[in-house]
């Protein structure tokens, strides 16, 4: 079932060898001498560090695929049938009370993360006394979300499915509609689930309008039938008929082109078939054809944007290399200036320094108040909400202010997440634009006409400590896809501190809505005075801002600092980089034979680099021509 994601991983594989190749290359030109450190996997070499970049990029690459919809339309029964097994539970009454994770590992695993930052590790029988609504409701065990691993093929890639809390028509409000779709905005491939017949409801059909109104290429609209229905085809065609023009109305009026499609599917009897291991039946079901078309779109979508970005930073990468070997040929062409050389790279080095700590301070300025936004937006649905208390007359009005204020509490995490991300990336662009017109402007000097020098985008947010962070956040969190880190409402989790081009807050939201579940669950409970209830909910929620502005805090000063040393290194890099050419040129100067028979293998590692790059080139390029056949 997997054809398409395994052809991406053979393309992967086969650009991972053109990136070794090239870093083999680039090693023999180095000739691995005072760059290497004892010990360590990264090198001192900026070019080494932009190539071992690129290679722990592709080796994390993650897709993710989130099932979305509200309560009873069978969104875990759907995510276990296209696993193939029961990693959700299922039954007629709302169960989802928390996300759910699914991810590829050797042997069945569940964890469970709690909003006070605890883990815990349960038998994978146990998950559902955490995640159901029987066992949890409201979350009020204050769990942030739960991860299982399982070793099924299709996961096996890569690929990361979601199962997504569910609301009921009730509470499914303007805020559930936001947080949804800014989920969708994230996920590389979202299934929107709805039951029908009965007959879609209006709050429903608005809610789907809203969502094909945004990608329609990645979003998988799915109506989910019983049986009886799903294998009567005049109930079938009528639904898909009012449905489907309803859908495509909508994506006019917001001038949306493309192919709406809606897929049939019987979530019931494609997880009979999972289990019968009957596939005739898994075929009939419907969800063959949607399982199928999700690993297209993963594999021509997602898949082709990380093999190109990947194909992009290595001919970068090389173009560097290239500047570099330019520069030894100056040096080797006339070695008995080399001492005025390297008079000159002294001053410029120097010079770089103190650019930068001056261009490093000024830029950070503007996080202060980047971070004080941020802090607003934080606390905007609080203020709301104290205003709200004052006006509820019951308890049961006060519970559902609690479960209205966990979402919106949610959606204003993502947002401030994402604003946050937003005007960091603007901050570091600026900066990373300054260095690499410094870098340049320094090999110039020694060398003019050189190819310009460009960093990996995200070049000023990774360090190699921030990696090794990253990798254990990672490992908690598996939420890294290219190609998007989540942050905040349902999608929450991720790494503190991500790549360019990815949320750089963790998850605020999704913590946000944990602590309210866990810290405001026992006073609506509990609580039979409605008056000494809301002054108990007021405390509680001093508290829960309280924690989330201090992680908010930890989190930016945490950026800050490592977009601080990751100009350092990236500098001494660079100046180590040049300096070792001299060392070569110093070492051999007074050997004219030596000195010609360096000359000739700069010209043969100019040559060679052209070639790594275009063998790069080839992979994307076979598989752009490859995809279109697969998908017939």
């Amino acid at each position: 079932m997997a054809e398409f994601l395994d052809s991406f991983d053979v393309e992967r594989s086969a650009l991972l060898t053109a990136l070794a190749h090239i870093e083999e290359v680039w090693s023999r030109f180095q000739e691995r001498r005072a760059l290497e450190v004892e010990g360590a996997e990264d090198s001192d070499s900026l070019i080494a560090s932009e190539l071992a970049m690129v290679r722990k990029d592709l080796a994390a690459t993650e897709f993710t695929v989130g099932i979305f919809g509200l309560i009873k339309r069978g969104k875990s029964t759907l995510l276990n049938a296209l696993i193939g097994r029961e990693v959700s539970s299922m039954h007629v009454t709302p169960e989802t009370a928390v996300p759910v994770y699914v991810s590829y590992g050797d042997a069945p695993q569940a964890t469970v993360h709690f909003a006070d930052g605890t883990v815990k590790h349960v038998a994978v029988e146990d998950v559902s006394e955490f995640t159901s609504q029987k066992a949890n409701p409201n979350n009020q065990l204050g769990i942030t979300f739960v991860e299982q691993q399982v070793p099924v093929g299709f996961l096996r890639n890569g690929t990361r499915l979601i199962d997504t809390p569910g609301l009921d028509d009730a509470e499914a409000d303007e805020v559930y509609t936001e947080r949804t779709l800014q989920e969708l905005d994230v996920v590389d491939a979202g299934v929107v689930l709805f039951l029908s017949p009965p007959t879609v409801g209006a709050t429903e059909l608005r809610f789907l309008e809203e969502v094909v109104a945004r990608d329609l290429k990645k979003t998988f609209l799915v109506c989910n039938m019983y049986p009886q229905h799903f294998h009567d085809p005049e109930t079938r065609d009528a639904v898909l008929q009012y449905v489907g023009e309803r859908i495509v109305e909508a994506s006019r009026k917001a001038h949306r082109a493309g192919e709406v499609r809606v897929y049939p599917v019987c979530a019931l009897e494609a997880w009979e078939a999972r289990q019968a291991d009957d596939i005739d039946k898994w075929k009939r079901s419907g969800a063959d054809r949607l399982l199928r078309d999700l690993e297209n779109e993963l594999s021509k979508g997602a898949g082709k944007l990380v093999l190109h970005d990947a194909a992009d930073r290595i001919e970068r990468a090389a173009e560097m290399a290239k500047a570099e070997v330019r520069v030894r040929q100056q040096l080797l062409d006339d070695p008995d200036q080399l001492e005025g050389f390297r008079r000159q790279l002294d001053a410029n080095i120097f010079d770089l320094e103190r650019r930068f700590d001056g261009a490093v301070s000024l830029a950070l300025t503007d996080v202060a108040p980047l971070k004080m936004r941020i802090r607003g937006l934080v606390l905007q649905p609080f203020t709301r909400a104290k205003k709200d208390l004052s006006t509820l007359e019951s308890a049961d009005e006060l519970e559902a202010f609690a479960s209205r204020f966990r979402r919106q509490l949610e959606v204003a995490g993502e947002l401030a997440s994402r604003q946050f991300s937003e005007g960091l990336e603007h901050i570091v662009g600026g900066l990373q634009l300054q260095l690499e017109e410094r870098f340049e402007a320094v090999m110039t000097d020694l060398a003019p006409n050189l190819p310009q020098v460009r960093l990996s985008s995200n070049a000023l947010i990774t360090t190699p400590d921030q990696v090794q962070a990253m990798q254990r956040a990672r490992a908690r969190t598996r939420s890294v896809s290219r190609t998007s880190a989540f942050i905040g409402g349902l999608a929450g989790g991720g790494s503190a501190l991500v790549a360019a081009g990815s949320v750089v807050l963790g998850p605020i939201g999704l913590l946000g809505g944990a602590l309210v579940g866990w810290k405001l669950s026992s006073i609506v409970a509990g609580q039979r005075n409605l008056v000494k209830a809301r002054g108990a909910v007021v405390e509680r929620l001093d508290e829960i801002a309280g924690e989330l502005l201090r992680d908010v805090d930890r989190q930016v000063d945490g950026a800050v600092e490592s977009v601080r040393s990751a100009v350092e290194r990236r500098r001494r890099m660079f100046a180590e980089d040049l300096y070792q050419q001299f060392e070569v040129v110093e070492r051999i100067s007074a050997d004219p034979s030596q000195l010609e028979l360096y000359r000739r293998d700069a010209e043969r590692f100019v040559e060679a680099f052209d070639g790594c790059v275009a063998r790069a080139r080839r992979v994307v390029g076979d598989m752009d021509l490859r995809l279109p056949e697969l998908a017939r």
